[in-house]
């Protein structure tokens, strides 16, 4: 038996994470090696070793496997000089023209741009395959993309993935490959990651393939207790989607949820019609750049040198935020004020980025790429923020303020249409309704926490302009009314919202789950 505590303690954090290295509980990888080996062939191939968490018990099977670690593999339980038993130092993701009959993995959990070699390897991925890897693609979906075009015909396939990739952009193209000839069996969503992957900040599932066989349906589940994967042929899955309704630009997270929302979309737009959501101001190095009124004024500087932002969520605690909570922060010195600068430079100025130099601000990833490194993005305020991470649902603010925003939160900026419905936008985010039907964008990962990318947000639905026009302008005024006044929205406006949703019995309609930015 490997042993991970041993590994952990003895090899720093930083290497394990430059590896992407998350290490696979025994229950789980029992499972996927009794189910890839249910093809009836006898060879099982690891791309990503590690400590040998797939080395199969039965040692009649013919194992290899591939590491690119040196430093795990002297800690791995290897049987060297057994003929059925091979694992090779290298890179997987740069060997090619090997065929396996089964494959199991556990890849590296990390973004692709970190990973070793990368150049080389997308130059590969489009030499052998005539792929193009987004640069947003992460390692695992790299591997996974791999794995699919070098599975026998007869083999199986079984990969502990992020889910994420069932939500993103760069997804669309691992779920394309996963659906040709239709030989995707299920998506397993591992809910009790925790128990299974204590250190993983994402979601955690396992995909299951077969080559040998055609599905007409793809089985979701969702396992909530690790014992039910000794169960797993007899469990009833979360939802069984046929593969023509299946769309690899769509969403599919959504698919594992046990009490996922439908709603009428005929009475539904997404919210790109009324304008986008984009990140908040990124400078690269909050430390020099976010400054407290005090800092301000000990360093002298000119008005027009710095500009009220936001720095952090937890600066708003309120639904509607008004230009008297922005003096509170002031009054209380919180770090509200963005150094800025535009136009001509003021001696106090120039003296404070001298400083921010000799400190190394200039050399941080961002700031090194900024000409000069001290200008930072130009925005205006939002009159919308969404919080960019969240437990339990998403934080929505209508601002009055004419603040700036951090990253901490996501900024919506109206076209010319959507000017008129910026409060109306405030109301349905708030809802009950609303935050369902939204939360079918979002990324899972780990521990309940969510995360709102802005593409994610602008593909989800919303309602169009005639339903937002059914809101009278007396009901709309009492509903911000009441927000400012209880934080809650009036009932009267949460069943209007809850109209959008499907009644009890209607057919599901399965095209809404929003597409992929």
């Amino acid at each position: 038996m490997f042993d991970v505590s041993k590994y952990c303690e003895s090899v720093p954090l930083e290497h394990r994470k430059s590896f992407g290295q998350f290490f696979t509980h025994p229950r789980v990888a029992d499972f996927m090696i009794s189910w890839v080996l249910e093809s009836g062939l006898k060879d099982l191939y690891d791309p990503a070793y590690g400590l040998g968490a797939f080395n199969p018990k039965n040692k009649s099977i013919k194992f290899r496997a591939s590491e690119i670690d040196p430093v795990i593999l002297e800690h791995s339980n290897l049987h060297a000089g057994e003929d059925d038993f091979s694992v090779r130092l290298e890179n997987y993701l740069t060997i090619w023209g090997i065929k396996h009959g089964n494959i199991v993995c556990n890849p590296p959990y990390m973004r692709f741009q970190k990973f070793l070699d990368r150049s080389s390897v997308s130059a590969l991925f489009q030499e052998k395959l005539h792929i193009r890897l987004s640069g947003y693609t992460n390692t695992a979906s790299a591997f996974l993309i791999k794995s699919l075009a070098e599975l026998d015909e007869g083999g199986r396939l079984a990969y502990i993935m992020p889910l994420e990739f069932l939500n993103t952009g760069y997804g669309a193209l691992v779920k394309k490959l996963l659906l040709k000839s239709q030989h995707l069996v299920a998506v397993v969503n591992l809910e009790c990651e925790k128990d299974i992957f204590p250190d993983a900040t994402t979601s955690v599932g396992i995909v299951l393939y077969d080559s040998a066989k055609h599905y007409d349906k793809v089985n979701f589940y969702s396992i909530r207790n690790i014992g039910d994967l000794s169960n797993f042929h007899s469990l009833q899955p979360t939802s069984s989607i046929p593969v023509k309704e299946l769309d690899p630009s769509s969403k599919w997270l959504p698919y594992l949820q046990a009490d996922k929302v439908t709603f009428d979309t005929s009475r539904m737009v997404p919210l790109v019609n009324y304008g986008r959501f984009s990140r908040g101001i990124a400078t690269g190095a909050n430390e020099f750049f976010v400054l407290t009124p005090s800092k301000v004024k000990s360093l002298g500087l000119l008005q027009k040198e710095y500009l009220c932002c936001i720095s952090r969520s937890s600066q708003i605690s309120r639904p509607v935020f008004s230009k008297s909570d922005i003096e509170s922060l002031i009054n209380t010195d919180a770090p509200v004020f963005l150094f800025t600068t535009n136009g001509a430079i003021s001696e106090p100025a120039k003296r404070y980025i001298q400083e921010g130099e000799a400190c190394g601000y200039h050399e941080r990833f961002l700031t090194k790429n900024r000409n000069p490194w001290y200008k930072t993005e130009v925005r205006r305020p939002a009159p919308l923020l969404l919080g960019v991470f969240s437990r339990g649902g998403y934080k929505i603010i209508l601002n009055r303020s004419d603040v700036l925003n951090l990253t901490c939160y996501h900024g919506f900026q109206p076209n010319l249409f959507g000017q008129n419905y910026v409060e109306h936008l405030f109301l349905y985010f708030l809802s009950e309704a609303g935050k369902e039907i939204v939360s079918l964008s979002i990324r899972k990962y780990g521990d309940s926490l969510d995360k709102f990318e802005p593409n994610d947000l602008n593909s989800a639905m919303v309602p169009s302009q005639d339903f937002f026009n059914s809101l009278s302008h007396k009901m709309m005024k009492r509903g911000i009314q009441e927000v400012e006044e209880k934080g809650i929205l009036p009932a009267e406006i949460e069943r209007v919202f809850e109209q959008l949703k499907s009644q009890p019995g209607a057919t599901p309609d399965r095209g809404p789950l929003g597409r992929s930015g």
